[in-house]
């Protein structure tokens, strides 16, 4: 239920993870609450121009040009989920409006982390043939990524990331896709980061409900919902 007395100040970017999209589950809960209570919410489809030659500095640039186009100069609060918090993470840094951070599960030094996901094997033949299939959850299926996504992901910073505004991070123990020592991690370098350890993987799925309960509190905590 709206609170009839909330001030709304800002608008919402939720940032989806790697192999999703603006259907997710999560991308759609936290847009209807959201919605309910008279805030903006944007979901940008990140896989730009397409899966396979999406990389990290293009979905950046797509962020940067919607935000924009928003008139005035309304705070922005990103949400984002596993590379969708990594990738609000680096915004925050370089878009002045940002003023708060909800991350979840967010992907903290996945450039590092390649060789987890695939052995060493797949990796150079990713290499060599310039691209590698993935599970996309929209999709249901098998598809194909570029290499120059890993590429790309290299000159990026994906670790020791410094912010200086209040963030929110819900990280699950039993994450075996970001391992919960990359927030802990995070929240280490960072005063303004509030970690909250949850019984959970990395879907947080069994944990929405209270994400959507204690982001809310998180908002209105720094203001950017008054009553």
């Amino acid at each position: 239920m709206q609170n009839q007395t909330d001030q709304i100040s800002f608008d919402v970017f939720y940032l989806h993870g790697f192999c999703s999209s603006p259907s997710s589950v999560k991308a759609v809960r936290f847009k209807n609450m959201l919605n309910e209570i008279g805030v903006s919410v944007e979901v940008p489809d990140l896989n730009v121009p397409s899966f396979k030659e999406m990389t990290l500095s293009k979905q950046i640039e797509l962020v940067e040009n919607q935000i924009d186009q928003i008139p005035g100069d309304s705070a922005i609060v990103f949400i984002g989920s596993s590379m969708g918090g990594l990738l609000a993470s680096l915004l925050s840094e370089r878009i002045k409006r940002v003023k708060a951070l909800v991350l979840l599960a967010p992907g903290f030094g996945i450039a590092r982390r390649w060789k987890e996901f695939l052995n060493q094997e797949e990796y150079d033949n990713w290499k060599n043939s310039g691209e590698h299939s993935f599970y996309h959850h929209a999709h249901d299926a098998f598809m194909p990524l570029g290499y120059a996504f890993a590429q790309d992901l290299e000159r990026m910073k994906t670790e020791d990331i410094r912010v200086d505004l209040p963030c929110l991070v819900f990280h699950g123990v039993n994450d075996t896709t970001v391992p919960i020592e990359e927030s802990k991690r995070f929240a280490g370098l960072n005063q303004s980061v509030d970690l909250r350890v949850l019984d959970d993987d990395h879907q947080l799925l069994n944990s929405l409900d209270l994400m959507l309960s204690e982001s809310l509190q998180f908002l209105r905590r720094h203001e950017l919902l008054r009553s």
